[in-house]
């Protein structure tokens, strides 16, 4: 899943609609799940092989296969795959947009349930285990909303949006109650808006040549601070960072345009061909012409295999 980084911007699913789905995304060892970002909308991952971590703010948690994390509204979040596993990690995910949990009009369900969740007064489980029926219902609600959608059900949309009614229902008797007088249980404020501010900027600077003391002066920090900081915040360090967004990117541009692998790594950010090619065979293992390629092929056994059904089924 080649997910647009912070913050990310793309539209999931469409205004009549708001429900993205990503079905069986697997991730090898070693790898980032997700890298660190945030959107508007809400998402629940669901791990089906192996095990990853994820960080919701400041907190972090082990999923295992069968278990899910729910990522509320404008949560900084990230998933990683631990090394040495032996078990790459699949996961599904399920981002869709608040808009699609309000009321028609202001009743006691937008009062008591809906408003509370989007004004982060009531804070939901994040990590829904098996180990109780409430999180088995949830689990199972969630793979009717996965499959029903993956296989364009015609009713998809009405059992979707009936579903998460579900599972906010169930997650209701388990939600805490955010006070001020209590400290944050998923995080610092301050230190997940100071990083936002940071990870915002490169998200809007990465074809510039970016120098640490460009990102340190943005939250008034030394380069030495600002480098821990990250660190700590992200899991990766700054310079890290920014060349797995800028491979992502020419990722994209690889798979979309017809411009000259040098072309594209200026459009990037990188101003030494030889430089990133070892970056992007660091992060894809192989290089940007074998990447393209073997996208291009991947189109075309899917394409032959369209045609294959068709004629099988003419």
């Amino acid at each position: 899943m080649n997910r647009d980084l912070l913050k990310e911007n793309r539209v999931h699913g469409n205004p009549m609609y708001p429900v993205s789905i990503y079905p069986n995304v697997e991730q090898l060892n070693g790898q980032s799940i997700l890298d660190c970002h945030w959107h508007d909308e809400m998402e629940f991952i669901v791990v089906r092989q192996g095990s990853a971590t994820f960080q919701i703010n400041m907190s972090y948690y082990e999923v295992n296969a069968g278990e899910a994390i729910f990522v509320n509204s404008g949560e900084l979040h990230a998933g990683y795959v631990e090394r040495d596993h032996g078990v790459p990690c699949i996961f599904s995910a399920v981002v869709f947009s608040p808009d699609l949990l309000l009321s028609h009009a202001f009743d006691i369900v937008q009062e008591k349930f809906i408003d509370p969740l989007l004004k982060k007064q009531l804070l939901p489980p994040p990590h829904i285990k098996r180990t109780e029926s409430w999180e088995i219902d949830i689990l199972h609600y969630l793979d009717i909303i996965l499959t029903e959608n993956e296989n364009k059900a015609p009713t998809c949309e009405l059992t979707t949006k009936a579903h998460l009614y579900l599972i906010l229902a169930n997650m209701a008797n388990h939600m805490q109650q955010s006070t001020r007088s209590n400290p944050n249980p998923i995080g610092s404020h301050e230190k997940v808006e100071r990083i936002k501010i940071v990870l915002n900027y490169i998200h809007d600077h990465y074809p510039e040549s970016l120098k640490l003391k460009d990102l340190a002066s943005e939250i008034n920090m030394s380069e030495g601070h600002f480098c821990r900081f990250f660190k700590q915040m992200v899991q990766k360090t700054p310079i890290d960072y920014m060349n797995n967004y800028r491979i992502q990117k020419a990722c994209k541009l690889l798979e979309n345009s017809d411009k000259k692998i040098v072309d594209i790594a200026m459009d990037v950010g990188f101003d030494n061909l030889s430089y990133f090619i070892t970056v992007f065979k660091n992060h894809k293992n192989c290089t940007p012409s074998a990447y393209k390629k073997q996208f291009y092929e991947g189109l075309n056994i899917q394409a032959e295999g369209t045609d294959i059904l068709t004629i099988h089924r003419m």
